[in-house]
């Protein structure tokens, strides 16, 4: 069963994966498997098929330092295979950026959104990050932030993160559910009211 972060974004492929385990290599040729896992958030067992993978491709260079520890390097190959990879990635966010900010607008168009209108973002991962820079653009200011078990002083783009079960449908003009992983336990009561339903954004 996959991790909650490995759920997290639809950005986050196995491109992504490659993308990110080169650059930490690129910066860190001593760094262990083990730490790998934990700074992309996966499996340590994934982790090994990843660079595994890299390695028979020829991105990847493995010599072997230690009884248990390994020295990695990118290749030529592996070099530019990592600037591929980011230029697709970023390609990729950008395209969800503007398929976002389209739908944004569609749904605040009925609104006449203004200085005073308020809304709800549900998630701090990068899916909200791009419902936030798209409502930002429309002219919102107005916006609070909720995630599900959010910590003390957990901060998202500047702003306190509000823990979800405190979330109220009727303060907000629109509440956008960007967390990716269904509406949340505490408002699917609250939901079952057509009103609610109404001022529900989901993607």
């Amino acid at each position: 069963m996959r991790s909650k972060r490995e759920q997290r974004s639809p950005l986050e492929s196995s491109a992504y994966r490659e993308m990110q385990v080169l650059s930490e290599i690129e910066n860190d040729p001593e760094i262990t498997q083990r730490e790998l896992s934990n700074r992309l958030g996966v499996a340590l067992g994934l982790t090994n098929v990843i660079i595994r993978t890299l390695v028979q491709k020829g991105f990847v260079r493995a010599n072997k330092a230690g009884w248990k520890r390994w020295l990695y390097a990118l290749t030529p190959e592996g070099f530019s295979h990592k600037i591929q990879l980011t230029a697709a990635y970023v390609g990729r966010f950008l395209d969800h950026y503007r398929r976002v900010r389209q739908m944004l607008r569609e749904e605040l168009l009925p609104l006449a959104p203004h200085e005073e209108s308020r809304v709800a973002i549900y998630g701090t991962g990068e899916f909200a990050e791009l419902v936030y820079l798209g409502l930002k653009e429309v002219g919102l200011n107005e916006m609070e932030i909720f995630d599900s078990a959010s910590t003390a002083n957990q901060r998202f783009m500047g702003m306190t993160v509000r823990e979800i079960t405190s979330l109220r449908i009727d303060d907000y003009d629109r509440v956008f559910l960007a967390n990716l992983n269904g509406v949340p336990e505490c408002l699917t009561e609250t939901l079952k009211d057509e009103d609610s339903q109404d001022k529900v954004v989901g993607f």
